[in-house]
């Protein structure tokens, strides 16, 4: 118990134990900080073009190797995968409110993340299907989804998954699912490439690419 708090001793009568102060965590306003100079400063553009440049090269040696009627899909996340909501995040100082969400998407201004918008063009130069699987939520955020990726280049996909209204478990599970039915309807995913970690779990993908994302996290 000693090792536990400390004592004051008075005229030989023990006081009130005084308990030893834990540790504080990062200060917030700090943490906030590190991650803007993160994405200012130009490491986080490195970092997702490093992750970027392995996936272009991983793609390239895939498809080169494709035996006769494999039908090989890329699978993308959306936020901060191949659109960036950064604009939002930083204006709203990186809370969330969902009524604020929804009418930023429908705003469809999100800017692509260049790295990886040069990944979908090689998934296409190279003749793979590209397979949008997203936490976005339809009917709300379908129409604002669709017209941002048409306006940042990447409008020619093969199908966009929305998460629907009710659709129960984590995004990991969800995701999964989502994977195990393409793997069933006769696809080979051949990468699939988000900033989450529950973007890549659960397989029915050959390769998965773990972008940056300092901004928050999803299970």
């Amino acid at each position: 118990m000693l090792g536990a708090m400390k004592f004051l001793v008075l005229c030989g009568w023990w006081l009130f134990p005084l308990a030893l102060a834990a540790e504080e965590p990062l200060n917030l306003t700090v943490a906030k900080q590190a991650v803007i100079a993160y994405h200012d400063d130009g490491r986080y553009a490195q970092d997702l073009s490093t992750v970027a440049d392995t996936a272009k090269a991983w793609l390239r040696e895939r498809a080169a190797r494709r035996a006769e009627g494999e039908r090989l899909a890329v699978v993308f996340d959306v936020d901060e995968t191949v659109l960036s909501n950064y604009p939002h995040m930083v204006r709203r100082d990186f809370g969330y409110q969902p009524a604020q969400w929804v009418e930023w998407v429908a705003e469809a201004v999100a800017p692509p993340l260049a790295p990886v918008k040069a990944v979908y063009d090689l998934a296409r130069e190279l003749d793979l299907a590209v397979i949008f699987l997203t936490g976005r939520h339809d009917p709300e955020e379908k129409a604002g989804t669709l017209a941002n990726l048409q306006a940042a280049g990447m409008g020619d996909y093969e199908r966009i998954i929305f998460q629907t209204d009710g659709e129960a478990g984590t995004a990991a599970e969800r995701k999964t699912a989502r994977r195990a039915a393409l793997t069933a309807e006769g696809f080979t995913l051949i990468a699939s490439i988000g900033d989450q970690e529950s973007d890549l779990a659960g397989g029915f993908v050959e390769r998965t690419f773990k972008l940056p994302n300092p901004f928050y996290a999803v299970d």
